[in-house]
């Protein structure tokens, strides 16, 4: 009877300590931080993603019980997250270098999943044909409903140092930029050799320690050019297009060029690491807005890294040091009441 007293105190305080509200990405509150940018948008903070119930995904009464028995309820936080991905189907794949592990969340399954064979230090990840793809020093796939390895069957070419990874759907092929090489692979999946685009260097075209990618709905690619201060452009032939940023400390200048990500409506949007903010520019490279800024509160920024979108047009952010995913959304701002016109 002993036992089962104890038993039954243990499963109690379990189920009081999940109990606790947890706030699901996308819940709305009137004090969350929003951002004007052009055209009457506004950028709004909808929650970050530290742990699975962020999402959605619920541990039942005896996960969390033998979670609160060991000890170890807070061990499927974030530590250090870099790269965010997600699926067309909803899963969230977050690299996280800091515990040589990238958290895969399915919210639809309610599961979530540690992939870690093979990685020492994973910066970078994508969904493609049915896996996840990860950069750690060279590719690694992944199965996204169980985490096993998968092999990948298209022509690699030799990595130094893969920092980021897009893809072109249309095309069939997967962009990885090499940081030490200064150069993009650009990867067929259909079965074609593989081809690089850039070398060393400040001209047009040219890369210095490149990180992070992203591909529009054209096929246009941009590439964070980090040590040249600047983003760059390219069309579906991967023609040179323009430059965007440059050195300095004004809004639309990139010192410290990182995550990018292009939305449904062609913002091209930047993290800026030096000031902990992200810049957003229009088609024609017109800088229209910037939010976060240095701090630990809701829609502030610590080193942040890598950027996405997902399909229903929200922003991930991988707020580095802040140990979470911070989640935006943009939408309409509220219509202002000039005074008087009551």
């Amino acid at each position: 009877m002993h036992r089962l007293a104890v038993i039954a105190v243990a499963v109690t305080l379990a189920s009081s300590c999940a109990s606790v509200p947890v706030r699901r990405i996308g819940e709305r509150k009137a004090e969350d931080p929003t951002w004007l940018k052009a055209g009457n948008q506004q950028v709004r903070f909808v929650g970050s993603l530290e742990l699975p119930a962020n999402l959605g995904i619920e541990q039942n009464v005896f996960s969390r019980l033998w979670a609160w028995l060991t000890g170890t309820e807070a061990t499927h936080a974030l530590y250090r997250p870099f790269g965010v991905a997600v699926s067309s189907d909803g899963r969230v794949a977050v690299t996280d270098p800091g515990t040589r592990l990238v958290r895969l969340y399915l919210p639809k399954e309610n599961r979530h999943l540690e992939v870690n064979e093979g990685l020492t230090a994973p910066l970078a990840a994508v969904f493609v044909s049915g896996l996840l793809v990860v950069a750690d020093g060279t590719l690694h796939g992944f199965d996204p409903s169980t985490g096993e390895p998968q092999p990948l069957r298209w022509k690699l070419p030799t990595f130094t140092r893969p920092t980021g990874l897009a893809l072109d759907t249309v095309r069939e092929r997967l962009f990885v930029v090499d940081a030490a090489q200064h150069r993009v692979h650009v990867i067929s999946l259909s079965g074609g050799e593989p081809t690089t685009l850039g070398e060393r260097g400040e001209q047009q075209g040219a890369f210095n320690f490149p990180t992070h990618l992203a591909v529009d709905e054209r096929g246009h690619l941009f590439v964070a050019d980090s040590m040249n201060f600047r983003v760059q452009h390219f069309d579906e032939r991967l023609a040179f297009v323009e430059s965007l940023g440059g050195l300095g400390d004004s809004p639309g200048d990139l010192p410290r060029a990182k995550g990018v990500a292009v939305d449904s409506k062609g913002t091209l949007w930047v993290v800026e690491g030096s000031a902990d903010v992200v810049q957003g520019f229009d088609a024609k490279g017109e800088l229209v807005g910037v939010f976060g800024g240095s701090g630990v509160t809701d829609g502030k920024f610590w080193l942040p890294s890598g950027l996405t979108t997902d399909s229903e047009g929200r922003l991930y952010v991988a707020d580095t040091w802040n140990a979470r995913v911070q989640v935006f959304v943009i939408e309409p701002a509220p219509a202002v009441v000039a005074e008087g016109s009551r």
